[in-house]
């Protein structure tokens, strides 16, 4: 090929040079619904209004000292004597903590007649971390005697859970994602029935995915912010993206083979700008709105046009028909064809890494929500801070490398791989796109439709006269971590053999963000999948 071959051997050199230097591990991620109570009441001493903060902490499980806070009125208050504390040792900050170990009561002075409390508090069992909490309640000092009354206060069902669709039923743990079976039986177990070993202490990424919120309080902004940039520079190694490394160097040519380096270089930023700005519109989505992650990926159109875009590529690098992107590139300056198609390029690269579902993205995403909730503007900014940290390689790329392998005929052999990988993604996405036109439905008798309020109604009626609690399987078609559940830790014997003590109801959410399937998720607080939810009688709390 001369000038129209667009896959040029320095171009696999780059790629080659790209390919050797990235290494990347990621980890799990889960999160559940809180087994933690608070009650309030006012009482008179000595002709002075009290507040009493009534606190229930199951055993085995304890609430962080530094995080519970109480305000009156919106003014931070200090209790009349200190609550006892002890220290545990926390394996999300490797190191001891002081907790409340147990059940408390807590007394503030009142210096009105009524007025708001508003209680926040976070706590942990020995296998769970629960998201951050907040009570609220609003206190008056009537004729008779002084009551206090929630407003807007967690319900029984969980913090953020619509009761109604729970039938006198609570949400008594949740997690999700693709779990081991040893992890998969220690959330079925909890720590009520027997006792679980400790987890050895983590650090870094995976302490960042387990509980995002946590790791920023522990570790501070600046090494949060250093993991996110890091991460988004490791979701160039996604599954996803990898195989287009050297196809995209060859889209903002890399190098001085079409110009000059600093063209190269610009080019480069640009569709690194692409990168940065996808994850940053989807950040502002998915938080702003409360959108569901993986909605996009559940669209059969956009799966059918990924696949699309891969199979022209897969042909392009088996010679079948050149593709000359080198002919976008010529001389309109930043605005012209070169900088849209980078532009362009660098969105598609990042969705693509976002399809892949790496836990750092859904890390980044849940601490953004998080914090955008607690009144941190800046929050729906750690989107795109993970979209620079992707982009950061590209312009270095775009401008040229110089520890570049030497090119022989060996590179043909490299092409045809690269094309083999690329032809394998548009079969995955074809496949997602077959299954999003055509939904199969689960079996019957043993799923139920989101949404389907009246099967949904039937299966849980059924459920309850069995006195055994229910554990939820939220899953879809597309979803990979789903069936990599299915075909392992959900078959491992010892699973199967713990499953038989719970009513076991998979719910397909096939389209995600679509009616009635996406009030249904949203009622319960399901934000991805597969999420597992355990659900007890309201008045049971424990398993016994």
């Amino acid at each position: 090929m001369q000038n129209t071959e667009w896959f040029s051997r320095h171009t696999i050199q780059r790629g080659l040079s790209w390919l050797a230097a990235f290494l990347a591990a990621w980890a799990g991620m889960a999160r559940a619904a809180s087994p933690f109570a608070v009650t309030a009441s006012v009482s008179r001493v000595e002709g002075s209004p009290e507040l009493r903060l009534a606190v229930q902490v199951p055993e085995g499980h304890y609430l962080y000292a530094d995080v519970w806070s109480v305000r009156l009125d919106g003014v931070a208050a200090t209790p009349l004597a200190p609550v006892p504390v002890k220290r545990v040792f926390d394996p999300l900050i490797d190191a001891d903590r002081e907790v409340f170990g147990g059940s408390f009561t807590a007394r503030y002075a009142l210096a009105a007649s009524k007025g708001d409390v508003t209680v926040g508090l976070q706590g942990c069992s020995g296998t769970i971390c629960f998201a951050p909490e907040t009570h609220a309640f609003v206190w008056s000092d009537g004729e008779s005697r002084p009551v206090a009354e929630p407003s807007s206060a967690p319900d029984a069902a969980g913090d953020g859970v619509d009761a109604a669709w729970l039938q006198e039923l609570r949400i008594t743990s949740s997690a999700s994602g693709y779990m081991k079976a040893e992890t998969f039986l220690a959330f079925l177990a909890g720590d009520r029935q027997t006792p679980v070993h400790r987890e050895r202490p983590v650090s870094g990424f995976a302490a960042f995915t387990r509980d995002p919120a946590q790791f920023l309080r522990a570790r501070g902004w600046w090494l949060t912010a250093l993991l996110i940039v890091l991460g988004g520079l490791l979701l160039n190694l996604t599954p996803c993206v990898l195989p287009m490394i050297p196809i995209n160097l060859a889209i903002i040519g890399a190098g001085a083979q079409n110009g000059s380096r600093g063209r190269g270089f610009l080019l480069g930023g640009i569709y690194g700008l692409g990168m940065a700005l996808a994850y940053g519109v989807l950040g502002l989505t998915v938080v702003a709105t409360g959108g569901f992650f993986g909605a996009l990926q559940s669209s059969p159109v956009f799966n059918l046009a990924i696949g699309a875009i891969f199979v022209g590529l897969a042909l392009a690098l088996f010679d079948v028909f050149p593709i000359d992107f080198t002919r976008f590139q010529g001389g309109h300056g930043p605005a012209g064809r070169g900088a849209w198609l980078a532009l362009s390029m660098g969105a598609m690269a990042a969705l693509l890494a976002g399809a892949c579902v790496a836990p750092v993205v859904i890390a980044v995403l849940l601490l953004a929500g998080r914090l955008h909730g607690e009144g941190v503007p800046g929050a729906l900014l750690l989107p795109f801070l993970l979209g620079v940290g992707m982009a950061l390689p590209w312009p270095f790329a775009g401008g040229g490398l110089a520890f570049l392998p030497k090119p022989g005929g060996w590179m043909k052999i490299v092409k045809n791989a690269f094309g083999l990988g690329v032809l394998l993604m548009a079969l995955y996405y074809g496949r997602l796109a077959w299954q999003g036109f055509h939904p199969a439905a689960a079996p019957a008798g043993d799923g139920i439709a989101a949404g389907d309020r009246a099967a949904w109604n039937a299966r849980l009626a059924e459920a309850r006269a069995t006195g055994k609690p229910v554990l939820l399987d939220f899953w879809a078609t597309w979803c990979k971590n789903c069936h990599a559940m299915s075909r392992t830790t959900l078959r491992d014997p010892a699973v199967v053999e713990a499953l038989k003590g719970f009513v076991f109801l998979p719910v397909q959410a096939e389209r995600p963000a679509e009616e009635p399937a996406r009030s249904h998720l949203q009622a319960l607080g399901v934000s991805g999948l597969p999420t597992y939810l355990i659900l007890e009688a309201a008045a049971a709390g424990d398993r016994r």
